[in-house]
């Protein structure tokens, strides 16, 4: 659009104040009704809008600076390109950086895969790499390399560009590469070139490790609204359809574990809209994230739904609602689940005693407390936590002669009791699967 090149010989380099100020006596008010409506934003006509009309725009806005005022006043044949220049007319002038919303849409629409300068790029990466079309798996490591390089110098929508044409070439990169594209996608708001690197690693031979479902959901946190996460999720959706619900289970557990309950729910609801997106693991964490954050009519709501969408609780289900339970003091609920889970076969593993134990002790209850804790010790070996609860229980209780020989028998098994390190390794290995 060779009309919006005159702009940036008019505009200079002055501020982007001064813009504004040149496209508002320039742009008539109307409305937008009119315009491209999309989830990022406004755009002229009845098509979004290239990537050279973009850049061409944009860099014009950002050069005006630094001109006379008398050449200040932009021509209005040029300004009136549309509503690109009106979305930047409501920017606030104080988020107009690099890591603005404006940029994240501006990079939404320049994150087509055919790029018009993908063939500049991949010269480029042939040139230095000296490598020829039909590069073997020989030169990966100089092209992860080249990749690396790009990123870490800022130049991302290259790195990005160069692992498309890895890819389509079957030539992988390691995982470490991956996640450093996807950190520096996330910290630089381009969400459309880290849909694109995740996207790239869901279709490769690697599995994600937790850096980088931390990096999803360190993207997914700088999104406003819900349009484009729902349409990241649809998109991993579709490339996992024939795969277990592993991906977006780890990335409903990473949001969650990183406190946005919000969007981990949204995200929940969508993959309750297919159905075969849900296994019990996905349940299982969300009904972990409800109950430490005190939803409890939520948790229980959610216990129904499961089971009449044919998935029923596992040991880990009880054990999330009984713990959930005991720290709410709803001493009624753990109570209700330890008869359910006993009724379907459920055997109770030390996790489960452990708070049955407590929540009996907290409850004033301590002859059963004693009696679970001695059906306990039948079989399975008790850890240092329960001696410690069921103690400072009975303390509660008034009852400190049977707390000191609890305590003494605590000591005199010590080596054989578990320990931390007993459930650091339970922790780590259930993590693994989720």
């Amino acid at each position: 659009m060779p009309e919006l090149f005159p702009l940036r010989r008019t505009f200079g380099t002055a501020s982007l104040g001064a813009v504004r100020g040149a496209a508002r006596r320039a742009i008539p008010e109307g409305p937008l009704e009119r315009c491209h409506t999309g989830p990022l934003g406004c755009f002229p006509c009845s098509a979004p809008p290239s990537r050279s009309y973009l850049l061409a725009a944009t860099t014009s806005v950002r050069s005006f600076a630094g001109r006379p005022p008398s050449l200040r006043r932009a021509p209005a044949t040029n300004i009136r390109q549309g509503c690109l220049m009106r979305a930047l007319l409501h920017e606030d002038p104080h988020t107009a950086r690099t890591n603005s919303r404006m940029t994240v849409r501006y990079l939404q629409w320049c994150g087509s895969d055919n790029d018009d300068n993908n063939d500049e790029a991949i010269e480029a990466f042939k040139r230095d790499c000296s490598t020829a079309d039909n590069i073997s798996s020989s030169d990966a490591t100089a092209s992860t390399a080249y990749i690396e390089k790009l990123s870490r110098s800022g130049n991302l929508a290259d790195a990005v560009r160069v692992l498309r044409h890895l890819h389509d070439k079957r030539i992988h990169v390691g995982l470490d590469t991956f996640n450093v594209l996807l950190q520096q996608a996330a910290e630089a708001n381009g969400f459309a070139l880290f849909a694109k690197v995740f996207r790239y690693l869901l279709l490769s031979k690697l599995a994600p490790d937790s850096t980088s479902y931390m990096n999803v959901t360190k993207a997914l946190q700088k999104l406003d609204g819900c349009e484009l996460m729902l349409k990241f999720v649809r998109e991993i959706l579709e490339i996992t359809q024939d795969r277990d619900p592993t991906v977006m289970n780890r990335v409903i557990f990473a949001m969650a574990k990183y406190g946005d309950i919000d969007k981990s729910l949204i995200i929940f609801e969508e993959l309750k809209k297919d159905g075969t997106s849900l296994d019990v693991v996905t349940f299982n964490t969300i009904l972990d994230m409800l109950g430490k954050a005190g939803r409890v009519d939520q948790m229980l709501h959610e216990v129904k739904l499961m089971e009449e969408l044919g998935h029923y609780p596992d040991i880990v289900t009880y054990n999330t609602i009984i713990n959930c339970s005991r720290r709410l003091g709803r001493f009624d609920l753990c109570r209700r689940f330890a008869r359910e889970m006993l009724e379907r076969g459920v055997n109770p593993d030390l996790r489960t005693y452990t708070a049955l134990i407590d929540s009996f002790g907290r409850a004033g209850h301590i002859t059963e407390a004693l009696e679970m804790f001695d059906k306990m010790k039948m079989s399975h070996k008790p850890s240092v936590y329960v001696y410690r609860a069921l103690i400072s229980d009975v303390k509660k209780a008034g009852r400190f002669e049977l707390a000191q020989k609890l305590s003494e028998e605590m000591n005199s098994s010590a080596l054989d009791l578990l320990g931390p390190e007993d459930f650091k390794q339970k922790e780590r290995r259930f993590r693994s699967k989720r």
